[in-house]
C-alpha cells in the first residue's frame, strides 16, 4: 500500500513522513509539493493526505483520486477554510486538522484504512453544520442498534447537547450519560461523539432542520 502527501517541503512534512513510516512500516510512504502533484501519476496511491492550506488548486486532484475509489484525507489549520464546506458534500475519508498529536494522527489512519471515517473535533462545528444542512431528510431509525435511552442520548448528541445538559433534560446522572455515551461509540465502533453523530446523520436516523 502506499501513502501520498500533498503537502510543502517544511519540517512538519518531513516529520509527518517520519511518523508514517514508522508506524506503518509496511507500507511506501512518499510526499510531493502541491505544484509538482503530476508526480502521483508515477505511482498507484491507495491513500491521499492532501493539504488544502495552498494556492495550488487541489480540487482537480481529488476529484481524479475519488473516481478511482481511493482513500482521502484533506488537512487544514484553518477551522473557516472556503473550501471545507464543499470538500464535506464530498464524503470524503479524512478531516484533519493542524496541530494533532502522533497518537491521535495514527489512529486516525488505522481507522481510515480499516473502511471508517474520521472528523478532527475542532473541524465539526462547521462539518456538523453542513451535514445537517446536505441529510434534511425523513428519519431511516433501524432497529436493534440502541436501546430507546440510547436513542433518546444520540437524538441529543445530533443536537450539540453537552453531557450535563443531556443529564438535565433526561434526569439521569452525568456519569450514566457517560456511560451511554460510551455503548454508543462502543456500538458504532467509533473514536468520539462527533464521529458518532456524523454516523447517525449520515445514516438518517434522526430528521434535522
Amino acid at each position: 500500500m502506499r501513502i501520498a502527501i500533498v503537502k510543502e517541503t517544511s519540517i512538519f512534512r518531513e516529520g509527518l513522513v517520519g511518523v508514517l513510516s514508522n508506524e506503518f512500516e509496511s507500507y511506501n510512504i512518499i510526499a510531493v509539493e502541491p505544484k509538482q502533484q503530476e508526480k502521483l501519476r508515477d505511482y498507484i496511491i491507495d491513500l491521499l493526505i492532501i493539504d488544502i492550506d495552498t494556492n495550488v488548486d487541489t480540487m482537480s486532484l481529488i476529484n481524479t483520486y475519488m473516481k478511482n475509489n481511493k482513500q482521502i484525507i484533506v488537512w487544514t489549520e484553518d477551522a473557516n477554510h472556503p473550501s471545507l464546506t464543499e470538500l464535506f458534500k464530498m464524503d470524503l475519508n479524512g478531516y484533519f486538522f493542524n496541530g494533532m498529536e502522533k497518537k491521535e494522527l495514527v489512529h486516525a489512519i488505522q481507522k481510515i484504512i480499516s473502511g471508517q471515517h474520521y472528523i478532527h473535533e475542532d473541524l465539526s462545528q462547521v462539518l456538523l453544520g453542513d451535514y445537517r444542512d446536505i441529510h434534511s431528510r425523513k428519519e431511516r431509525r433501524p432497529v436493534g442498534v440502541f436501546t430507546n435511552r440510547e436513542w433518546e442520548v444520540m437524538e441529543l448528541l445530533t443536537q450539540g447537547y453537552s453531557n450535563n445538559r443531556i443529564s438535565q433534560k433526561l434526569y439521569i446522572t452525568d456519569k450514566t450519560v457517560k456511560n451511554h455515551i460510551s455503548s454508543i461509540l462502543r456500538k458504532l465502533e467509533v473514536p468520539d461523539r462527533t464521529n458518532a453523530v456524523i454516523t447517525a446523520l449520515k445514516n438518517q436516523w434522526f430528521h434535522v432542520s
